[in-house]
């Protein structure tokens, strides 16, 4: 199950980009920007045309991310035991608990993205209230905003883009996963100079959807703990699961996340401590 692609990611952000441009504009042109913000998003998130475009650019950014993450999990089951009954599953997918998973996903994507507007006037008013205890006046400071602020709007839909797009795969492959029994994935980091200290620790641990990692907490080093998560479910994240659909096809020597601590064991003494994976 591979990580959200680049071609998706960017098809997303160019979307919500095309949402707010409105907003990015009144940044460089505008007037009133100090004040105005939250009160021209309240205005603007009513819209039913708004709402209706939001709709339907989250669900095309989950149907294409469990079309793409479809794909690999039928070529992966082909090679397992039980492949035929996983790939009728897979292909029901959307009658059962997937289905139901996908529309939460969009509905909780939306809602957040009608919060974006907000986090901006945060951003306002913190540089506005930074910057006035420095002498500035407000016109003043307007000014440095029109200058700032696009680019800051811009750069925080990218990451709200790389971020929404990985936690719609990661969810979709973990309801994918316990809908066919499966019990554990693989924590898959990127492996660049990009990663974070803590993702390139995770990479190639064996974690249950049981028991969420605290990757910073055991890799520490930078920055601090942001609590329990599974892989791709933080911000800025491009880390992917790859469900383990068939144990048999594990090396030897594995390092499983469990409990608090990453251990390396034979897969054989993991079998038998935790059972069957899948």
């Amino acid at each position: 199950m591979p990580a959200v692609r680049r071609s998706e990611e960017r098809k997303f952000w160019k979307g919500l980009c095309k949402v707010f441009q409105s907003f990015i504009d009144e940044a460089k042109n505008g007037s009133g920007l100090l004040n105005g913000l939250n009160q021209d998003a309240r205005k603007f998130l009513q819209s039913d045309e708004v709402n209706g475009y939001l709709n339907k650019l989250v669900n095309g950014m989950v149907t294409d991310v469990r079309f793409s993450s479809a794909m690999s999990w039928r070529d992966a089951i082909f090679k397992t035991t039980n492949s035929r009954q996983l790939y009728d599953l897979v292909k029901n997918e959307m009658n059962g608990p997937v289905g139901s998973r996908v529309w939460q996903i969009i509905s909780e994507n939306v809602a957040y993205i009608k919060t974006i507007p907000t986090e901006w006037a945060d951003y306002v008013s913190k540089y506005a209230y930074r910057e006035s205890l420095k002498g500035k006046r407000p016109e003043e400071i307007e000014k440095e905003l029109r200058k700032v602020l696009p680019a800051h709007m811009t750069k925080n839909l990218k990451c709200v883009a790389r971020t929404e797009c990985a936690k719609a795969n990661a969810a979709i492959v973990q309801a994918r996963a316990e809908m066919c029994g499966i019990k554990a994935y693989i924590w898959r980091s990127m492996a660049d100079e990009r990663t974070r200290h803590a993702h390139s620790g995770m990479n190639g641990v064996i974690v249950y959807y049981s028991d969420p990692p605290n990757p910073e907490a055991l890799f520490p080093g930078e920055g601090k703990p942001y609590g329990k998560y599974h892989a791709g479910n933080t911000f800025n994240c491009r880390c992917y699961q790859e469900a383990i659909v068939d144990q048999r096809f594990l090396p030897d020597v594995v390092r499983v996340y469990h409990d608090g601590r990453i251990t390396t064991m034979t897969k054989a003494a993991m079998q038998e401590k935790f059972g069957y994976v899948a």
